[in-house]
């Protein structure tokens, strides 16, 4: 299903991204590893290669459109395609909505919805010439507004409208639009958040939640893209959540009420 297939993974030197990238890469898949940092991408490209893994590294940063332009040249250049799209690049936010500073909730959004839309913008025609598939990564936070984790809610409820719209809007084309709606995952030791005056910071490991495994996760992720269907969960937690405010949102938002604590406690000082 996915031998030779070019694949572009923003943010895949850590984490859900770099997992999927991994999964790909033994089915055959040639992958485009994407980061900000340049190390990052580099120590990735390393590892994948001495593995005999098909890998291109290209660092720089998805939210900005003259980038993603940049992104798409080279990759066509070298290759002469894309395949397969995967907007992964995004940061969590730490704090209710009134501890969020000017600068938090811009770097928030420019990270989370531009970071995912301009890569989507800049390839969709090539996208296109392949039939191929873009898999926007929203979360369960953008089902609905978690208390404790507004910005967060907010950019990736801004994802799952996006996909929505673009889903409707390319259908023509024959590109296969998704949103991966992940559970609360496993992180690793230098996962970052940006705190609530907008700098940002390196996390501890999640504790006090259930989370759910990376490899859980990127597996999700792969059969999604080969499944084709449009929405996709990585838990029962998420589906429930889904139907729950689908069905019953007042009946939901009362119990977020109940368990405000619990969330503002997560999200406000993560762990």
């Amino acid at each position: 299903m996915f031998k030779d297939k070019v694949v572009l993974i923003t943010g895949s030197t850590q984490g859900i991204g770099k997992r999927t990238a991994w999964l790909l890469a033994q089915q055959g898949a040639i992958i485009i590893i994407n980061s900000r940092s340049s190390e990052k991408v580099e120590k990735t490209v390393a590892e994948f290669t001495d593995y005999g893994f098909h890998v291109m590294g290209i660092s720089g940063d998805v939210s900005d459109y003259n980038f993603c332009v940049e992104l798409r040249n080279q990759i066509i250049l070298r290759y002469g395609k894309i395949d397969i799209l995967i907007c992964n690049a995004a940061m969590a936010v730490e704090g209710t909505i009134a501890e969020s500073s000017a600068n938090a909730i811009a770097q928030a959004t420019r990270i989370n919805v531009h970071g995912s839309i301009y890569p989507a913008i800049a390839l969709m025609d090539d996208l296109t010439a392949t039939k191929g598939s873009v898999l926007f990564m929203s979360s369960i936070a953008g089902i609905v507004g978690l208390p404790g984790f507004a910005m967060y809610s907010c950019t990736k409820k801004a994802i799952l409208a996006v996909a929505e719209s673009m889903k409707n809007e390319v259908v023509d084309r024959g590109v296969f639009i998704g949103v991966c709606l992940p559970d609360f995952t496993e992180n690793e030791d230098s996962k970052q958040i940006i705190s609530t005056n907008g700098e940002l910071k390196t996390i501890a490991k999640r504790s006090g939640i259930k989370t759910v495994s990376l490899d859980r996760t990127a597996l999700c992720i792969i059969k999604q893209l080969n499944t084709k269907r449009f929405l996709y969960f990585t838990s029962w937690r998420g589906r429930f959540l889904y139907y729950l405010n689908r069905f019953f949102p007042a009946f939901l938002l009362f119990v977020l009420k109940m368990n405000r604590k619990r969330f503002m406690k997560l999200g406000g000082k993560p762990q």
